[in-house]
């Protein structure tokens, strides 16, 4: 859990830099692999990796992977739980932009 916690900090420091310079978000998008690991994020060899941006058109929801082992109805909804728990809207001030001026739509 710490370890998710730290790249989930890490991830939302480099929104919050895509948000204000336009080259990085550039190269965050064209070579996603490098600038994650520049920022302490690590990624498997051998997995494709993409970052795509939201805009008013078009929002993006990602499924995670199926779990290999077959999970009872009351763990699914532990990790459903947990899962939402452990992200945030970016728009609360815990994303890491540090503006403040942030709604929290996470309570």
């Amino acid at each position: 859990m710490i370890q998710k916690l730290s790249e989930d900090r890490l991830w939302s420091q480099v929104v919050a830099r895509a948000w204000s310079d336009e080259a990085f978000k550039q190269r965050l998008t064209a070579d996603p692999r490098s600038v994650l690991a520049e920022h302490g994020i690590d990624t498997p060899e051998g997995v494709e990796v993409r970052v795509v941006e939201d805009t008013a058109a078009v929002r993006h929801f990602v499924l995670p992977p199926c779990p290999s082992d077959e999970l009872t109805d009351e763990e699914l909804i532990g990790v459903a739980v947990a899962d939402s728990d452990s992200r945030v809207c970016g728009d609360c001030g815990r994303c890491g932009c540090g503006c403040r001026r942030c709604r929290c739509r996470c309570d």
